[in-house]
């Protein structure tokens, strides 16, 4: 087992002032320092492998100041409690029960498990006359470790330090004497340190502290330190042996873990909160989100995509659930998206409609997502939101069949211009006489009607934006009536229309917008009535209110669908002219 020890460990233990021998995990004895051997008059050699119980006898006969029974017990001591020996309460309970003798384990790569006693069999004459002489041998033995080793007596004065103490401290450490500890230790490490010696002191335990202390440069740096008691052969304490190593590296590498470890936590908090922010956000827009295992097709589903595709509220979701509620029509279009992100890595966006799997409603919906790759760059998962589109596929719907409207309506009076060109052509190139004037008025009346329907469909945006402008001046509304029904005379063989007659009544108000509604009712009463019955334009004045109404024999307004013409209505009134009310029955 000696062998087994370094040539460091001999010398720092051959060094110390006190009794002291290693004992192996058999319980035999390794080795006992020269302070032992010189003060028992003992041959190592002897002893050394000899099983602790024979060899302490022998070293016992050779000193009876010794308690012979400590032999067997100490051994029996040892071999029943050697896998427990680093507990407080075991070493508790050894210096109870051998008084005088205490240990420390060692663990090394050459010695595991191995056992440090110290006897206090060293008298102080014995002492004395030994640290004299050892003293010199000592400082020179030492002075080769690294490792930094000193001892200080019951005081805490320095009565011994190695050179690797000087290397480190400079001289701001003393050979001997007082060590000032206050002005070198870290003051966050300086209290916790003194409150563990003083209680190390007080027990006359040994001590293990990690502080920060300034070197040599005025530069703190980690230490470890540990002192092992030192007694005489009277059980009187002396002081410690300490040892010291820096840890500075691998202290600074496990603040560092820590820094990264609280950042990690307030990282993984504030990502939580974002997460938890992002979902309300989701549910306050009604779209849901859903995370995709493309190995699985198991599928993470937010409650708001659930109620979207009427899926069960809890439990697991595959993606063969999803896609039945897609319409069937479009179920390879909605496959194909998924097979495209899954081998390729292409992001997610499409449009299709689905049945609601409960109530059976068709919605429209838009999913939106992206691949998630692992670390080889294969797709993995997909994260994707979906949103209810019904609403807006409905409007460009609408929107589709409004240009389809406009572009009916602006081609028959686009026909009759290019009807009536074609016509003076064909005259002009004849050499024929025409009616040119009567031609061009009849252009003229075609392209007016063009521009009252181009500006009805910009009214509509107007309103819709709120830019609708009302430009009121003073004209007179039997002129108004006059051109309408001239206009509809030329252009209306379906229909007799008959108009009030009047000479004038002046009106304050906005003249292009009254004859556009007119307008507008006349056509209504055209498109809507028999063909071949009477239309009639009838309006009269009443305590400076007039009166407007076109009649005719069709089915008029079904009850419950009149808001079209009463929100027509309504904004005549808010836009009136001076006559307050125009009233269509």
């Amino acid at each position: 087992m000696e062998d087994n020890i370094s040539a460091e460990l001999k010398h720092s233990f051959n060094l110390v002032p006190s009794c002291l021998m290693i004992i192996s995990p058999g319980i035999s004895i390794s080795m006992v320092n020269d302070y032992f051997a010189d003060c028992l008059k003992i041959d190592k050699d002897i002893i050394v492998n000899m099983d602790l119980a024979p060899g302490l006898k022998l070293i016992l006969n050779s000193s009876p100041d010794l308690i012979q029974d400590y032999a067997l017990d100490l051994e029996q001591w040892f071999r029943t409690n050697f896998d427990r020996l680093s507990l407080s309460a075991v070493k508790d309970a050894f210096k109870s029960e051998f008084e005088g003798v205490s240990y420390n384990t060692i663990s090394t790569d050459k010695s595991p498990g191995a056992i440090i006693l110290n006897f206090g069999i060293g008298s102080i004459a014995c002492k004395k006359a030994m640290v004299s002489e050892r003293e010199m041998t000592l400082q020179n033995m030492t002075d080769d470790s690294e490792v930094l080793i000193s001892m200080v007596d019951e005081y805490g004065n320095l009565e011994f330090r190695n050179l690797a103490w000087e290397k480190f401290m400079g001289e701001r450490i003393p050979s001997q004497g007082r060590f000032q500890w206050e002005e070198l230790v870290h003051e966050d490490d300086l209290e916790p340190f003194h409150n563990q010696l003083y209680n190390a002191v007080s027990t006359r335990a040994s001590f293990s502290a990690e502080l920060r202390i300034k070197d040599r440069n005025n530069l703190y740096r980690w230490l470890k330190i540990k002192g092992s008691p030192r007694l005489n052969s009277h059980q009187r304490f002396l002081g410690y042996v300490c040892t010291a190593i820096e840890i500075s590296e691998t202290k600074n590498q496990l603040l560092e873990l820590t820094r990264l470890n609280e950042a990690l936590i307030i990282s993984n908090a504030e990502i939580a909160a974002r997460k938890e922010e992002l979902q309300s956000a989701l549910d306050a827009a009604e779209m849901g989100s859903c995370s995709l295992d493309i190995a699985t097709l198991k599928a993470e589903i937010s409650q708001e995509y659930r109620n979207h595709y009427g899926l069960p509220l809890q439990g697991d979701i595959d993606w063969q659930m999803v896609t039945q509620a897609v319409e069937p029509e479009y179920r390879d279009e909605v496959n194909q998206v998924l097979y495209d992100a899954a081998e390729h890595g292409t992001p997610v966006d499409s449009t299709y409609p689905i049945r609601h799997l409960i109530s059976g409603q068709r919605k429209w919906m838009r999913v939106v997502g992206k691949v998630s790759k692992d670390k080889t760059g294969k797709p993995q998962s997909i994260y994707a939101v979906v949103m209810d589109v019904t609403g807006a596929i409905q409007e460009e719907h609408m929107k589709n069949k409004f240009i389809e409207m406009v572009s009916h309506e602006l081609k028959t009076p686009l026909t009759s211009i290019g009807g009536f060109i074609q016509l003076l052509a064909y005259k002009h190139d004849l050499g024929q006489q025409f009616d040119a004037a009567n031609i061009f008025k009849k252009v003229h009346h075609q392209l007016s009607k063009m521009g009252r329907m181009i500006e009805g469909f910009l009214n509509i945006s107007r309103i819709e934006s709120s830019e609708m402008k009302i430009e009121k001046r003073e004209f007179n509304f039997c002129d108004l009536i006059d051109e309408l029904n001239e206009e509809f005379i030329n252009d209306i063989s379906t229909h007799s229309i008959t108009t009030t007659k009047c000479e004038s009544i002046m009106v304050n108000g906005d003249r292009d917008r009254i004859g556009m509604v007119i307008h507008n009712l006349i056509t209504n009463a055209i498109k809507y009535s028999p063909s071949g019955s009477p239309i009639q334009i009838e309006f009269r004045t009443d305590n400076n209110n007039l009166i407007f109404s076109v009649k005719d024999e069709g089915i008029g307004i079904i009850p419950g669908r009149g808001s079209g013409n009463i929100r027509r209505e309504n904004v005549l009134e808010e836009h009136s002219f001076t006559c307050k009310n125009i009233t269509s029955f």
